[in-house]
């Protein structure tokens, strides 16, 4: 039997079968079973209530098992063992009769022993971890992820060093975008509810563009949704073994939409995001969004070769390159070409772990060049790139040169060092120029199943203005990487300044 049937049929809720009714957007959730699950939610969305039922489920269904809860703080967890999950325990006949039998008294709240051999170790972590060391368990539960201390998730998860299956579920109210909970979110499926709008028939999410002044409607058309009528779309479709969803007050079935408008006039914007619309929120103002992005993907796959990429392309494939290091930053390779339409088409983007050795990366990055018979590469000229791109030239040797790219405080003319042709550009200028292409929807990628992980490393980007040099700064969270954007920089600036051969020839770059 699966957790939902479950709880339907055993658990109890204020003293009466649990219902589900006008939430159709939690049998997904709880029949998720992947390695990891991640609920980023906004307040009185039923977080805790989730949690009791996978509690008692696993208890139930599993005799043995251990269960580890942690809170960010012990007071949060006690209160919610004697007010949630004893309370649902002791209500619900036939789950007392397996996990408590005859016992009359509740059971110690931080190792909670049941009937049928199961345990629940509570523990909290605000500090650190260290409070869960010599613990061993096959489930950890999280909750409040986002208070909990940070990077110290694999102290927990060694208490599942030895499970066979070991399995770990995060939740949590969102704070800033560069929170450990947002993180999370992001790695893994990025599951968001949405709804259809059947005038433009776009897909519509629940932001504060969707909020309207009776309802919740289309941005662009204005059109009320109905927030029941929707469906789970992964932002991030190509995660491995972890799921995650986006849960928000406006589609709970209890919602008031006076109340939540009265909310958004009543508190400030950071706790209306985090709380109302289940939302991470940033200093700065996001420069495009993700429904931007998404609408400059094609129908096309990623290519795999050069047979794959539009015949109008396959001569003039320009590659950026933004080389990773520091153990940290991955080595980024994008590939396309300037169509004649003036719109850059990318055919392919592709990552190599920081943890890879150099010599490998530079071999695979100088191997797809090769395959894609590319003839112009940008990559990044400073940091490691002073060494790389040197040695990338004697592997590759591209048609018509390679372009070390740094970023400076003006832009330069290409100028000859050596084997390369050093170019300097402005950072925020060639930026905001990538940009204003994405709003115009004249830098195309792959299909959104192709590149939904690529994306996020353009929608992190924020745009700061700086009071001092009176100018706008880019930049993104310490936790979230945008390598993507810098190839892509590259190779854009690089195929703009190849394109026009009215201007230059060729031959000139020889």
């Amino acid at each position: 039997m699966g957790k939902f049937s479950f709880c339907e049929q055993c658990v109890y809720l204020e003293r009466q079968p649990i219902s589900f009714d006008g939430r159709p957007y939690l049998p997904a959730i709880y029949a998720a079973d992947d390695r990891y699950l991640v609920l980023r939610c906004s307040r009185q969305t039923e977080k805790s209530t989730f949690l009791v039922n996978t509690i008692l489920y696993e208890a139930s269904t599993n005799p043995g098992i251990q269960i580890l809860f942690v809170s960010p703080r012990y007071e949060q967890a006690r209160v919610f063992v004697r007010t949630r999950l004893l309370t649902s325990l002791e209500q619900s006949p036939l789950i007392r009769r397996k996990l408590l039998g005859r016992q009359t008294r509740r059971p110690q709240i931080s190792n909670m022993e049941f009937a049928n051999g199961s345990t629940l170790f509570v523990r909290a972590a605000f500090h650190s971890g260290d409070a869960c060391r010599g613990i061993s368990a096959q489930l950890l539960l999280v909750d409040e992820y986002q208070d909990a201390a940070a990077g110290d998730l694999p102290i927990l998860e060694e208490t599942m060093s030895h499970a066979a299956r070991p399995r770990t579920i995060l939740t949590g109210t969102p704070k800033t975008i560069d929170n450990h909970l947002e993180v999370a979110y992001r790695r893994y499926s990025a599951n968001e509810w949405t709804m259809t709008c059947p005038k433009c028939g776009k897909g519509v999410t629940i932001d504060e563009r969707a909020l309207g002044p009776t309802s919740v409607i289309c941005p662009d058309c204005a059109v009320p949704l109905d927030p029941r009528n929707g469906s789970w779309v992964p932002r991030n479709p190509q995660a491995k073994s972890g799921q995650s969803f986006s849960i928000n007050y406006a589609m709970t079935p209890w919602s008031s939409y006076e109340d939540l408008l009265v909310k958004q006039q009543t508190y400030d914007i950071c706790r209306f995001k985090n709380e109302v619309l289940g939302l991470s929120t940033t200093t700065g103002d996001h420069v495009v969004t993700r429904a931007e992005l998404e609408a400059c993907c094609s129908d096309k796959p990623m290519a795999e070769n050069l047979e794959q990429v539009p015949p109008q392309g396959r001569a003039r494939l320009v590659a950026g390159v933004d080389w990773g290091g520091g153990g940290k930053s991955r080595t980024v390779l994008v590939i396309g070409f300037m169509r004649s339409d003036y719109k850059f088409q990318i055919c392919r983007m592709e990552r190599f772990t920081s943890s890879e050795d150099p010599d490998r990366v530079l071999t695979a990055v100088a191997q797809r060049c090769a395959q894609f018979c590319v003839r112009f590469v940008a990559a990044d000229g400073g940091g490691n790139g002073s060494v790389l791109n040197r040695m990338l030239v004697d592997r590759l040797r591209p048609q018509h040169g390679l372009f070390a790219m740094i970023y400076a405080p003006a832009r330069h003319e290409p100028r000859r060092d050596g084997v390369l042709w050093k170019w300097m550009i402005d950072r925020t200028a060639s930026i905001g120029v990538l940009f204003s292409r994405v709003k115009k929807q004249s830098l195309l990628f792959p299909r959104v199943a192709d590149s939904g992980s690529y994306l996020e490393e353009f929608a992190c980007e924020v745009a700061e203005y700086d009071d001092i040099n009176r100018m706008v700064k880019y930049s993104h969270p310490e936790t979230m990487q945008d390598d993507c954007l810098h190839a892509t920089n590259y190779a854009l600036t690089l195929a703009v300044y190849t394109h026009s051969a009215e201007r230059r020839s060729v031959d000139d770059l020889n």
